[in-house]
């Protein structure tokens, strides 16, 4: 059993004197905790009182139902579903599977949301309007997105109970990379411009991040991650600056290098596809 004044003890030790923390995380793998999920997010707004807390709130769910494959839907269902996909509100539209902790957060008082219909990004203290905003529509991981600013910033990301596989900050790796399999991965989402509803194409990394876990050995390697403990939860902390500088060597070096071995991967084997072509013309 643990209180939230022992997480409030790690947490702190987990951030360390970090300004910008960015919080990915699985409350379950913490343990039982006095006070549930709700305790754990009290005391991880408790410790950030003083800085600024960076949660991912997507919302997959709006992306063209053609790239849609858990479940797929078939082709005849398409147009419907496109005319009758509800539009991104930031006050109002709850992120898929983004974990309870960002569900709380992103709901707290003081929290702002950024505007893109997919990839949000929520953010509590000091610097969370200048995080958020702006947030490009059809480029979400880009140099004028969130994730750029907190790479600038030096974010310290923080892996609770969770691999890299939940680090959304290594699709703005790829997309800096300039991977050629980015082109690829782009989806379409709906948004209402000019009181008039339309579909954009947004391009950001690959859809998968199964494969972000194979760069940890030289993550650690290098000297990179620290590991603490939150409850019964390990905790995986890395600089945003020196984690996308990395990624981006690993990916100079291997442009494969971030996706995933799994067979039957879609995503990753259109990727894979696109680079040997890409090989190929060379």
């Amino acid at each position: 059993m643990w209180l939230p004044s022992d997480l409030r003890a790690q947490l702190r030790a987990a951030f360390g004197d970090a300004e910008v923390v960015v919080l990915h995380s699985a409350p379950r793998a913490i343990g039982w905790v006095a006070g549930g999920v709700e305790a754990i997010a009290r005391a991880v707004l408790d410790v950030c009182e003083d800085r600024t807390l960076v949660v991912p709130t997507f919302t997959v769910g709006r992306m063209d139902p053609s790239t849609w494959t858990e479940p797929p839907v078939p082709e005849a269902s398409w147009e419907a579903i496109r005319a009758e996909l509800p539009i991104y509100d930031p006050e109002w539209s709850p992120p898929h599977a983004m974990g309870r902790i960002a569900e709380l957060v992103w709901r707290a008082r003081g929290a702002v949301r950024s505007s893109h219909p997919v990839e949000s990004v929520a953010a509590i203290g000091p610097r969370a309007a200048e995080i958020v905003r702006p947030h490009p529509i059809e480029d979400p991981m880009g140099p004028r997105s969130p994730w750029a600013r907190l790479h600038a910033l030096d974010a310290r990301v923080v892996m609770l109970g969770v691999g890299l596989e939940r680090c959304s900050l290594l699709h703005h790796a790829e997309r800096m990379a300039e991977v050629p399999y980015v082109e690829a991965a782009a989806y379409g989402v709906p948004v209402v411009i000019d009181g008039e509803r339309r579909w954009i194409e947004a391009e950001s990394g690959n859809n998968c991040s199964e494969g972000f876990p194979r760069l940890e050995p030289s993550l650690r390697k290098a000297g990179l991650v620290t590991d603490a403990t939150v409850g019964d939860a390990r905790a995986m902390t890395l600089s945003a600056r020196a984690l996308v500088d990395h990624a981006r060597a690993a990916i100079a070096a291997d442009a494969a290098a971030l996706l995933c071995e799994r067979r039957g991967c879609v995503a990753c084997g259109e990727a894979r596809r696109v680079l040997g072509a890409c090989s190929g013309k060379g």
